[in-house]
């Protein structure tokens, strides 16, 4: 926890230290009371008194009895030619530790007079921090967003068609993961990466039990058998799991569409999602054999320690586990069809806003991180998969894509949330879970949350 709270500090002071540097805050001007930091980037208070201790040594700012902290009004920044890119992102990101670093230093190489800034702001108040940091006069040139929360926007005529900046880049781009980013004939978003919904196993813990690990196809029964086997209890108390995943929707929902949900008729889409959450139940209440967290402790998870035998994950969680102590090597296992062979997409792109003073720039920054040869980098020095399909098939196994579900003929039977129904519904239906998830609510309370969400929707 202690190297935990060093780096939440170090980085709000590197950022309001950029911010005074470049004359976002300027001399005179008093920064956001310590309550306002906290909330807006996430951290505690504490950590945010220890940020203002280091400016404060630097000589950057000045604390006024009563009033609050400013910038010193006699405060001379020394210039800088070199021009600034800002990205903006949701943090905690899966992507911003292993998968930018490799577009940014492979943009600085062909722009060495641009420094790249990468800030991250609250992902559950990302919009929100986004607009008012606009107020303040932090512009954005790029923003890093995930599917999730590009087919909720409804402001897409503040953020520029990217059409022209990627003639030539985008050819050889899964034609579903590019349909998903653009509006008609333009294009709003550049997709840079992307994963299916997946499992995946410890193998330790399979060899440890004598559980073959399943190579090519297995069915739902024989999954519940692995994890019933998988699970460890002592003394009445459970202290390994089979199977775990998070409570959050682009997981489970791959539960229903390998159980056949898809887009289209409400009354199979309802049917089909009772029995799911039924199968989840009885996997977490009734058997015992899988557990859930909370993604406040991501990414400390059950699986990471070993508590948990198989997980369903996807390739941008996956990729972050780099960043913790593990003592074993995670195996990408086959998903468990009963049914039809479909589950979920996930995927990140970048935007520009309008309001960027570096249109052309970051317009350069998407073409680099699209370029053949920075994708292709980015599929072999780590976990991410590039958008591109041949890059993929050059640098991965068949036999691997086909497990994560990737493979040409499976690729157009998966889906994004967005495509099954309306974000408002399972935005809604999400919120409405966390007493599911404490197995407080039933099945068919959900689902008939779920029916009437929809069809309030349909009389709207």
């Amino acid at each position: 926890m202690k190297r935990e709270s060093e780096f939440l500090y170090t980085k709000l002071y590197k950022t309001l230290k950029e911010q005074i540097g470049t004359g976002i805050i300027k001399p005179g001007e008093f920064l956001l009371p310590e309550n306002e930091l906290s909330s807006r980037y996430g951290i505690s208070r504490k950590s945010v008194r220890h940020a203002l201790s280091l400016l404060l040594a630097d000589g950057l700012i000045e604390k006024r009895a009563g009033l609050g902290t400013l910038v010193p009004e006699d405060l001379v920044i020394a210039g800088d030619k070199r021009r600034t890119l800002r990205i903006l992102t949701p943090s905690p990101a899966f992507f911003l530790d292993h998968g930018l670093p490799v577009f940014v230093e492979a943009f600085e190489r062909q722009y060495p007079d641009v420094e790249v800034k990468v800030h991250g702001l609250p992902v559950d108040k990302f919009w929100e921090s986004f607009r008012s940091g606009s107020e303040m006069g932090l512009i954005a040139d790029l923003i890093l967003v995930p599917d999730m929360q590009f087919s909720k926007m409804s402001n897409l005529a503040d953020f520029v068609d990217l059409s022209p900046f990627l003639t030539g880049q985008i050819d050889t781009v899964y034609p579903k993961i590019m349909k998903h980013f653009a509006a008609g004939d333009r294009i709003m978003a550049a997709p840079f990466t992307f994963s299916s919904a997946f499992f995946a196993c410890n193998p330790e813990l399979f060899k440890r039990h004598g559980i073959p690990i399943p190579e090519k196809q297995w069915n739902f029964d024989d999954f519940v058998s692995a994890a019933a086997k998988l699970t460890v209890v002592q003394d009445g108390i459970t202290t390994q799991y089979g199977f775990s995943m998070h409570p959050v929707i682009n997981r489970w929902l791959a539960f229903a569409l390998m159980n056949g949900f898809a887009p289209g008729n409400i009354d199979r889409q309802t049917e089909v999602l009772l029995q799911s959450l039924s199968v989840i139940r009885d996997l977490f209440f009734r058997k015992r054999i899988a557990t859930t967290f909370p993604e406040m402790v991501w990414p400390r998870t059950p699986f990471i320690h070993g508590k948990s035998a198989m997980v369903l994950t996807t390739m941008l969680e996956m990729a972050n586990w780099q960043n913790v102590d593990i003592d074993f090597m995670p195996r990408v296992i086959p998903l468990p069809f009963d049914n039809d062979a479909s589950t979920l997409l996930l995927a990140n792109a970048f935007m520009i806003p309008a309001s960027s003073e570096n249109a052309q720039l970051a317009g350069a920054f998407v073409r680099t991180a699209l370029a053949d040869e920075t994708q292709r980098a980015l599929t072999e020095n780590t976990l991410f998969l590039s958008v591109k399909e041949p890059i993929n098939r050059n640098a991965k196994p068949e036999a691997y894509l086909r497990l994560l579900n990737l493979s040409p003929d499976r690729m157009d039977n998966n889906y994004f949330i967005n495509e099954l129904f309306e974000d408002r519904v399972w935005n809604t239906l999400e919120e409405n879970m966390s007493m599911f998830w404490l197995g407080l609510d039933s099945p068919d309370v959900i689902v008939e949350k779920f029916a009437n969400l929809c069809l309030e929707h349909s009389n709207s």
